[in-house]
């Protein structure tokens, strides 16, 4: 799989989550550290899309610059519109411009990254919220896709240590 095709697979399931979770459990705080809700990850990891999208036209990327819309945290609908956005963005991309080269600022300064490692790191952080937010869900009893939050590898070690 593609690192591409490993981000609209990510925007996939997080789309299947939003369109069965209900607005109160998408909204609703856990007595966790952070106070987190499935409404404040999912506008995180989109959030994260939303800025590496911006940088593939200006060669600028700062994560730490990302949009943080609460309203995509407090409305499923406003979220799925974001994914079907980010999903035309990335269908958009020609494979040379993954190795678009990006000037990357953090805290300590700024250094250089592509745009095809990003798209890697993006998916895998996805893959992470998306592991937080199962747990959330769980005690509602949603259905949950078998490979929402385990990432591509992990499913490749264990195809290969099966019996």
């Amino acid at each position: 799989m593609t690192v591409i095709e490993q981000n609209l697979h990510q925007l996939d399931l997080i789309r299947l989550i939003l369109r069965q979770v209900q607005p109160e459990h998408y909204r609703q705080v856990k007595d966790w550290p952070g106070e987190p809700s499935v409404g404040k990850h999912i506008r995180h990891v989109l959030d994260h899309y939303q800025q590496l999208w911006l940088a593939s036209d200006s060669q600028q990327l700062d994560y730490r610059l990302r949009l943080r819309d609460e309203g995509t945290q407090s409305d499923p609908q406003k979220a799925l519109h974001w994914i079907e956005r980010l999903q035309t963005w990335l269908q958009c991309l020609e494979a040379d411009e993954l190795d678009t080269q990006l000037s990357y600022q953090f805290a300590e300064g700024t250094t250089f990254t592509s745009l095809q490692r990003e798209l890697d790191f993006v998916a895998s952080h996805a893959v992470h919220h998306l592991a937080l937010i199962h747990a959330m869900l769980e005690p509602w009893g949603y259905p949950w896709p078998e490979e929402a939050g385990v990432h591509s590898s992990t499913r490749e070690y264990h195809k290969r240590c099966a019996p």
